[in-house]
């Protein structure tokens, strides 16, 4: 009976491990599907400001998942022939709204709101399933923040609209009314937001901020720990683990 209880025990845990697994190649694939879906857009909307700009700070997203996985032992997922990304689901997201966006500024707008909004709703998941790892995450959450603020400013200045479809209505409107946040960054402060994995906890901090001769932020934030510190600003700021990413996004 011992020997039963434990085995079964051994496939649950083998079954969780697989589904923690995958959710975090997820997010991993979704900061490169933003990446990648932004530059798109980009060429084929330049005056949308948000799309020239984010772009960096989701190579610096990617960069964290990416530490996030070695420190979890997961390898970076490797997609096979023909498609983008190893997740279900995401080949066809990708299309979709590249060619919902490609229609117009107002339509791009929206896609960056909506790609934010479940990249969100991702975040604070994945927040709750893997605590070690929330600091990183949340970081990752209010650089997100930051950018579906932009991408809201540049849809309604075009006439557009929007209506949650991941978070709910109440909390979409809550990150819309708040400020700009050093989690990931925006224009005015260089600060890398705080970083886990494992290996490295603390904060990465390039200190740009407002009101500095070097204000404007972009500055490299660098780590001591494993895993590089994220974050833009013109100075070069220390860390103790890899920092939250950051760029200007308006």
């Amino acid at each position: 009976m011992k020997t039963k209880t434990l085995m079964i025990a051994l496939a649950l845990s083998t079954v969780a491990s697989a589904a923690d697994s995958s959710q975090l190649v997820r997010l991993y694939e979704e900061e490169v599907l933003a990446h990648d879906l932004y530059v798109a857009l980009a060429e084929k909307h330049p005056d949308i400001r948000p799309l020239q700009n984010i772009p960096h700070s989701e190579a610096y997203h990617r960069e964290v998942m990416a530490e996030i996985l070695k420190a979890e032992g997961i390898a970076i997922p490797t997609p096979a022939k023909n498609r983008r990304f190893v997740t279900k689901g995401l080949d066809k997201t990708y299309r979709q709204w590249l060619k919902e966006g490609s229609k117009s500024e107002v339509d791009a707008c929206r896609v960056g709101v909506r790609l934010e909004d479940h990249d969100i709703a991702d975040l604070r998941q994945a927040q709750t399933a893997f605590p070690e790892h929330k600091e990183a995450l949340a970081s990752l959450e209010a650089a997100s923040n930051n950018h579906l603020r932009a991408f809201h400013r540049n849809l309604t200045s075009r006439g557009g609209e929007y209506t949650a479809e991941a978070l709910p209505a109440e909390d979409l409107t809550k990150i819309l009314n708040s400020p700009q946040e050093c989690g990931g960054c925006d224009e005015n402060c260089g600060k890398g937001g705080p970083g886990n994995a494992k290996a490295g906890k603390g904060q990465g901090c390039g200190k740009g901020c407002q009101g500095g001769a070097a204000g404007a932020g972009r500055g490299q934030g660098n780590g001591r720990g494993k895993g590089p510190g994220n974050g833009q600003g013109r100075q070069r700021g220390q860390g103790r683990g890899p920092g939250g990413p950051g760029r200007a996004n308006r």
